[in-house]
């Protein structure tokens, strides 16, 4: 590893020679916290490492004519259930205000804007139910991961059991009828950017890592179930941008990490691992409602039950917002247990104490999914991205059920709810930033894109990281379990190249 201090070593692709070849032992597609995360492990294990970003590496605004590239290249067209609230959804700023954007397009990815909420998925995630197919491994088998996850991500340890933390917050833990008690921890400041944020005292870019900015892949070659090559272009700055330089990157594994949108896309254009018509379907998210559709009245929660799910501590009489000395907060949220889900076939949801709005689990459905569009873009003249999301009668009854759990269960300790119907929810509901599914993880190459390993069905040595690959959604936030498969599959691709 370069020594700390030293000027960042990350390359541009403009300064590339055009018609170069890189050979390297391992490829990533995509520099987010997937990304990162299995290029650290790869290259910390000894592993030759080259992470490729298509954006720069430092973010633009919506202004910046450096880089319009970003609304160019992610252009396209967005139906279903976006054609009412979010018609501009592959390009939109993240909130109308102006930036962060939904999609980001540079060094670090969506970690620039990630609020570092983390909670592990739960065990019946895993589980197949009606209306969700399952996963083809294990809450247990992650676990050892996700305490490794936590680790890399400086969390106040992999305890995330709301007994545990009411002792630590010296609070209470409410008893809901129907619901589980969940804890959430939020990253530090210094640790959630993580193109910027330092691992075992340096950055990615100050690691082993080959890092190349300005790296746009255009196509995957493969042969006989093998990825042979990447061909990566690079753009010049103008603006509007054009094409700069091509190059070839041949690696022994490839890695896509480029968001559950970019993922699917990626696969089209090179017709990779859709044998089945598999790659893009169930796109899923969790919905989140415009404005405040709950309205809770009363008191239904104890003061120490309320600093539990507030993430709050006493200083003498006066309850404080708890946090350790590398920035981890806490809060708490209301979910229905798994077993009210599998009594009433539905998906999971949050509420959370006095909070106005629904933000729920959505089902897996094969028709809300991405394809190409007719349409190309103007700097690298490739087809680009049509998605449609819809939702499906499971999700009525996820809103339906829950919401009627929650009120019966809060009028039973004195307190009051009101929920507005949900054909005035439905027409508000927005993505939220958390894009799921798309490549998802199957036993069966018929029911989905990646194994257990996330490797692509039917070729050798192409994998693909993120949450395109989760089978269902849950109700964690997908960054922390994102990270997780990330290390567990450095783990795996470490014992491929045969590196301790």
């Amino acid at each position: 590893m370069r020594a700390i201090g030293e000027a960042l070593m990350i390359r541009n692709g403009k300064d590339i020679a055009d018609g170069a070849v890189i050979e390297t032992q391992v490829c990533i597609v995509g520099s987010g916290p997937a990304g990162i995360t299995a290029a650290w492990e790869l290259q910390k294990a000894g592993v030759k490492v080259t992470l490729i970003e298509g954006g720069p590496d430092s973010p633009g605004s919506a202004l910046d004519p450096t880089w319009p590239a970003k609304s160019l290249l992610y252009d396209g067209v967005a139906d279903g259930q976006f054609a009412e609230a979010e018609p501009d959804f592959l390009i939109r700023p993240y909130n109308r205000a102006g930036g962060p954007w939904e999609r980001e397009r540079m060094f670090g990815g969506t970690s620039a804007h990630w609020g570092g909420q983390s909670r592990p998925l739960d065990p019946i995630d895993f589980e197949k139910r009606p209306g969700f197919p399952g996963w083809p491994i294990t809450r247990e088998e992650l676990d050892p991961y996700y305490a490794q996850a936590a680790e890399l991500c400086v969390l106040h340890g992999d305890d995330f059991r709301p007994e545990t933390w009411a002792e630590i917050l010296g609070a209470e833990v409410p008893e809901l009828t129907g619901f589980d008690t969940t804890i959430y921890q939020y990253l530090g400041p210094n640790y959630l950017k993580f193109a910027q944020r330092t691992f075992d005292g340096v950055t990615i870019a100050d690691s082993a890592a080959d890092v190349i900015v300005n790296a746009t892949l255009l196509q995957i070659d493969h042969e006989q179930g093998r990825v042979c090559g990447l061909r990566v272009a690079s753009m010049d700055g103008a603006s509007p941008p054009k094409k700069a330089t091509e190059f070839t990157i041949k690696a022994d594994y490839v890695v896509l990490a480029c968001g559950a949108v970019e993922n699917a896309r990626q696969l089209l254009l090179s017709d990779v691992g859709n044998d089945h018509d598999q790659v893009g379907r169930y796109f899923m998210c969790h919905p989140l409602s415009t404005g405040q559709v709950i309205s809770v009245g009363g008191a239904y929660l104890t003061d120490a039950q309320t600093r539990l799910m507030g993430g709050k501590t006493l200083v003498g009489n006066r309850p404080v917002t708890w946090q350790d000395e590398n920035g981890v907060r806490v809060s708490g949220r209301f979910s229905p247990s798994a077993e009210e889900q599998k009594r009433l076939g539905i998906g999971s949801c949050w509420f959370w104490s006095n909070y106005g709005q629904y933000y729920f689990e959505m089902a897996p459905n094969p028709d809300s999914r991405i394809t190409l569009a007719d349409t190309v873009d103007p700097v690298f003249g490739q087809r680009q991205t049509h998605i449609t999301w819809l939702l499906s009668d499971r999700d009525e009854a996820t809103y339906t059920q829950t919401t009627q759990l929650f009120k019966a269960a809060v009028e039973a300790l004195g307190g009051d709810v009101y929920c507005q119907s949900w054909p005035s929810v439905k027409q508000g509901l927005t993505v939220n930033g958390h894009h799921i599914g798309t490549t998802r993880m199957s036993a069966d190459p018929q029911e989905g894109v990646v194994d257990a390993d996330l490797k692509v069905h039917g070729l050798d040595n192409l994998y693909i990281a993120g949450s395109s690959v989760f089978a269902s959604t849950g109700i964690s936030n997908p960054t922390f379990t994102i990270v997780t498969l990330s290390i567990r599959l450095a783990e795996h691709l470490r014992g491929k190249v045969g590196a301790p």
